[in-house]
């Protein structure tokens, strides 16, 4: 069984992990470390400041301070959800079936449109 120090430097881990995932595009594996990783932060109660270290301030701040990206970068983590959406390998994506009226389909591209709006364009899944 791993002690609390150990299970926070494996936590600092998987941010190297992440960032290497992301770099060889290696979305679900990405995503998954992260979603890992923010469970077992929660699970254990880690400090505000660790949980800001690890995952930025943006939930932990003050109005006056600057928002800064943690170990997992915030734009790093988005890009990684939404790239999972679009190749259908996340829970996410169920969201997005359309009505059985309209037949299977599948996220053919997105477009991020700001202010946390998402662009989806939907195409049928071949021979249906």
């Amino acid at each position: 069984m791993l002690t609390e120090q150990e299970v926070k430097d494996k936590l600092y881990d998987y941010a190297d992990q992440f960032r290497i995932r992301c770099q060889r595009k290696e979305w679900a594996a990405a995503k998954m470390l992260y979603f890992r990783a923010q469970t077992v932060a929660t699970f254990m109660q880690l400090s505000e400041a660790e949980l800001s270290k690890l995952f930025g301030n943006r939930a932990y701040r003050e109005d006056w301070e600057p928002v800064r990206d943690g170990l997992f970068p915030e734009q790093e983590v988005e890009r990684a959800g939404w790239e999972c959406v679009r190749i259908h390998k996340t829970y996410d994506d169920l969201h997005l079936r359309p009505l059985p009226r309209y037949g299977p389909m599948y996220v053919k591209s997105w477009e991020d449109l700001s202010g946390g709006r998402v662009q989806i364009q939907l195409e049928k899944e071949a021979g249906v």
